[in-house]
């Protein structure tokens, strides 16, 4: 009975661990057109999940932005990013580093522009 519950505890965490993305900054509904990376990024709840936190901070930075015209300069670093984060393909941890070194570089400008 124990080997019976073990499996089964198992198996639910592997179908979770696996699970894609419920949600991230891009539609994640089609995936015909899309970069490697955004296709990891959509079938991995971890990027996914580095994929909407970097979106909330994206968009404090925006807002921070307007106050002092600077939202062309985050647009086209974000921009350049999105670039940088294709670059990766489907390397988890090359795509994984690209979204913190983001958050980081968001979090600050938000914090301390």
């Amino acid at each position: 009975m124990k080997l019976l519950i073990g499996a089964i505890a198992a198996a639910a965490l592997m179908s979770v661990t696996n699970a894609p993305a419920k949600a991230a900054s891009s539609s994640c509904m089609e995936l015909s057109g899309k970069s490697a990376a955004e296709v990891r990024v959509c079938e991995n709840r971890w990027l996914g999940n580095l994929d909407e936190r970097m979106d909330s901070w994206y968009r404090r930075a925006l807002e921070r932005a307007r106050y002092f015209d600077q939202t062309a300069r985050v647009k086209g670093e974000q921009r350049a990013w999105i670039a940088e984060r294709n670059a990766c393909g489907a390397k988890f941890f090359c795509i994984r580093r690209a979204y913190v070194e983001r958050i980081r570089a968001l979090k600050n400008y938000v914090e301390h522009v």
